[in-house]
């Protein structure tokens, strides 16, 4: 349980910190709704759904039998979650600031690492 707590603090952090010094002031896209910009017009919705979605990897965690690999990804996107949750529900919106070169897309590293927790969890299943 220590090694989840410490890999999320860790997630959260690493959001935080990139931002301050890696992101351009003018290049940041204020998102009030979820991934793709989906609920755009609900910010209230978004972040009830961003901490069920919280709420349900934390009971993973309590009810679920998990090998190493997926613990550590789900431990991963926890602290995205968290970090993205945390954004919309103190904010009012999450902050985007890496935009993507090819698509017309902007998002930020809990994002990234929602997204590679579940890459990890998903190959560790059952493994």
């Amino acid at each position: 349980m220590l090694r989840t707590v410490i890999i999320a603090a860790l997630c959260i952090d690493l959001e935080h910190i990139g931002r301050l010094w890696l992101s351009d002031p003018d290049a940041l896209v204020f998102n009030y709704g979820m991934a793709f910009s989906t609920f755009q017009d609900y910010p209230v919705l978004s972040a009830w759904l961003s901490a069920l979605a919280c709420v349900m990897l934390l009971a993973v965690f309590a009810f679920a039998d998990l090998n190493n690999g997926e613990c550590i990804g789900y431990s991963i996107m926890l602290g995205g979650a968290l970090s993205n949750c945390a954004e919309k529900l103190i904010l009012g919106y999450v902050i985007d600031w890496i935009p993507m070169p090819f698509i017309p897309l902007t998002i930020n590293i809990a994002d990234i690492e929602v997204s590679l927790g579940a890459l990890i969890a998903f190959l560790n299943f059952m493994a």
